[in-house]
């Protein structure tokens, strides 16, 4: 599984627009991103004008706008299952449609097609999370949308929540691409895990490790309270993630085998 959590407003996507949206609260806006708000923040650009929030989202994250590289071209080497991820593009539809694979299920936000039934089965599926950036109605990135989707407390009746639980008692996930911090997946999975009563598999996850020894383990610590194992590599050396990844996918094809 593959699972990328990126914040969706950072400074930088913050800037461009609020370029679009010359009336809004600039000075406000700004520090509830640096303060890590993120939706907060977005719940206030999409109050202030719905309209050019969604059309942003839809002409920024497009797949002709990215560029598809890097670890992204692995996925279909080895990531078979459920694939989940928090960005609204189609750059992981692309990759796998590059190798003539596709998705026998999707969900997006909400909206979901054969995606339960699929998910069961251990077909290839993909839940976009955050929902598609072509399509506004499976738009969920607001404080709003998230308490609706997911629930307050968390409704596990509620499709997003019941299939993130499904597959984190279910399967043995790979998170890629996100830093685990503290958020609402995490405290979904840890809710998930406390009250299930279920043997929750080993999960794990390719982080870059922090420097301070202290906030490492930490946060080991915290991971692994959830059954998520940690293979570090040092912070800043980005490149050992494509050649980690080949690894696995040695692994995977039986070409590397570990004894014992």
């Amino acid at each position: 599984m593959d699972y990328l959590l990126r914040p969706k407003f950072k400074p930088d996507t913050v800037a461009l627009l609020l370029g679009r949206l010359p009336g809004a609260d600039s000075t406000a806006i700004n520090a509830l991103v640096t303060g890590g708000a993120y939706l907060e923040a977005a719940e206030v650009l999409a109050a202030h004008d719905q309209v050019q929030t969604s059309h942003f989202i839809r002409t920024t994250y497009r797949a002709q706008k990215l560029r598809l590289a890097g670890p992204l071209l692995k996925l279909p080497k080895f990531a078979k299952g459920c694939i989940v991820t928090t960005n609204f593009d189609d750059a992981i539809e692309k990759t796998y449609e590059r190798n003539s694979i596709e998705f026998k299920a999707y969900m997006h936000g909400t909206q979901e097609h054969n995606f339960f039934q699929r998910l069961v089965r251990g077909d290839r599926c993909l839940l976009k999370l955050h929902g598609d950036a072509e399509n506004d109605a499976t738009h969920i990135l607001t404080k709003t949308q998230y308490e609706e989707a997911y629930g307050e407390p968390f409704d596990f009746q509620k499709p997003l929540p019941k299939a993130l639980r499904q597959i984190y008692i279910s399967q043995s996930l790979f998170f890629l691409g996100c830093s685990l911090d503290q958020d609402w997946i995490m405290e979904l999975f840890k809710t998930a895990n406390a009250g299930d009563g279920y043997q929750v598999p080993i999960h794990y996850a390719l982080l870059a490790a922090p420097v301070d020894a202290q906030a490492k383990q930490q946060k080991e610590t915290r991971l692994l309270a959830l059954n998520i194992h940690l293979i570090w590599y040092p912070d800043g050396q980005y490149e050992l993630i494509e050649r980690i990844l080949d690894l696995i996918v040695d692994v995977a094809d039986k070409r590397v085998v570990f004894a014992g």
